[in-house]
């Protein structure tokens, strides 16, 4: 904030023209001030990976062509064919595009399942397994490939699910690594902790404030932690009734502790989808969807509800409306939403528009998005029950959280004295959602 600070400190001139200049200059600064003040100057944290920075012309609502940013997911599961559980270190090596360094990694304690968010581009997937135990992966190493060397070709916002990379340590050497690799396992290093239907505690320091906010200005290395996945608070229960909830901007399950604390954890069972808000909320919608089905097909449950803060309402309306998942998403019966900001942020589009370096949610959150535009234009599905809750007090979402379109398809619509915040800490709104279970679950 103090470097745009200095930029205001314009010194007096003679001549009319140069006033105007310094004006218009002024303008465009204040602008800026009050956006990157709105997004709390974590403008100077973005990383370039998860920016969209480029000089070529605009390719989507501001978006720049030929940029290499994060867009896109690779999901798997390492296969251990070794007597022992050594750490693996998974790499998406890029084909289709120049890269110093390898990126596009994660690393595992044992062989389980993997993230791994990625650019749209053409990729090859290796294994590799520190089998003697010196902390050090090396191109040397390598003791998997996926599919005998298939090369994974991905897309902006899709998700490559279901890859199996076996690994066996007698195949080292015999793989060849592309290029010169020394990756060292140490305090440095990010260790994926992520599991889709994993129990924990909901003051876990996983959920914690400061990862949260990671999740909005450092996304990858957010992804290369946690990932994005559905978390449990204790073992799944048949006998209970799943609410799965969904935060907002810079949230985690913590954003929901008072309703995990009042709700009837007799009747029901609550989940909590942690992501990271900073990344393209359609991808993230994508990944929701994968997470729950899986979880479906797992458990086979018939009904579940489905509740929402802030830009959460974002993820789970484009999931609900999306005619791929429709089908697949009928144990969807109840769906709540608190405070989202349904006509989109005015401070998102001038970020877009001055900001050099772009975080990818502030796309699908201005008020112009074409992300927004294709959720608030589809309705949901009829056989699921729709219930819209807002702050009278709100001034982050404020009238936007009523927008008409949502408003008339909302079965019921409450307005409580509350703000952005507080909607998710006040006894009232919390009776009123309880009741609303009971109606409909």
């Amino acid at each position: 904030m103090k470097i745009l600070l200095n930029f205001l400190r314009v010194q007096p001139d003679r001549h009319l023209s140069v006033c105007r200049k310094q004006s218009r200059r002024i303008q465009i600064l204040l602008i800026l001030l009050i956006v990157f003040s709105m997004w709390a100057c974590g403008f100077f944290h973005i990383q370039q990976r998860d920016s969209a920075v480029a000089e070529n012309p605009a390719r989507e609502e501001g978006e720049t062509a030929g940029t290499i940013y994060n867009s896109a997911l690779i999901m798997g599961e390492v296969i251990s064919r070794e007597e022992y559980d050594y750490p693996v270190l998974v790499i998406a090596f890029p084909l289709s595009f120049s890269s110093d360094s390898v990126q596009d990694y994660i690393l595992l304690d044992h062989a389980g399942p993997f993230m791994m968010y990625v650019p749209e581009g053409k990729y090859r997937l290796y294994a590799i397994s520190d089998s003697n135990n010196d902390t050090f992966f090396e191109g040397s190493e390598v003791s998997g490939i996926f599919n005998n060397g298939e090369e994974i070709l991905i897309q902006k916002g899709e998700v490559k699910k279901g890859l199996r990379l076996v690994t066996d340590i007698k195949a080292a050497q015999k793989i060849p690594f592309p290029g010169e690799l020394s990756f060292r396992d140490d305090i440095n290093a990010i260790t994926y902790l992520g599991k889709n239907g994993q129990a924990r505690k909901i003051y876990d320091e996983m959920f914690s404030l400061k990862n949260a906010e990671a999740g909005l200005w450092k996304p990858s290395s957010f992804m290369k932690a946690y990932g994005a996945n559905i978390y449990f608070m204790e073992k799944y229960d048949p006998k209970k009734i799943p609410v799965l909830f969904v935060h907002g901007t810079e949230g985690s399950p913590q954003n929901w502790v008072h309703y995990w604390i009042r709700l009837d954890k007799k009747r029901y069972q609550p989940w909590f989808f942690y992501y990271p808000a900073g990344m393209h909320l359609s991808l993230a919608s994508r990944i929701l969807y994968e997470n729950l089905i899986s979880l479906k097909q797992q458990y086979g449950f018939d009904r579940i509800a489905l509740t929402a803060h802030s830009i959460g309402g974002f993820v789970t309306r484009a999931m609900l409306i999306d005619p791929e998942f429709r089908k697949e998403l009928s144990f969807v019966k109840l769906y709540v939403t608190f405070a989202t900001p349904w006509s989109g942020f005015d401070s998102a589009d001038t970020a877009v528009r001055y900001s050099f370096k772009k975080l990818p949610n502030w796309f699908d959150v201005g008020t112009r998005s074409a992300f927004g535009k294709r959720i608030m234009r589809a309705r949901l599905p009829e056989s699921v029950n729709y219930y819209l809750f807002y702050g009278k007090q709100d001034k982050i979402a404020k009238g936007k959280a009523i927008d008409d379109r949502v408003f008339a398809e909302a079965k019921g619509h409450f307005g409580f004295d509350c703000d952005h915040e507080t909607i998710l800490s006040d006894r009232k709104v919390f009776d009123q959602f309880d009741r609303i279970l009971k109606q409909e679950l």
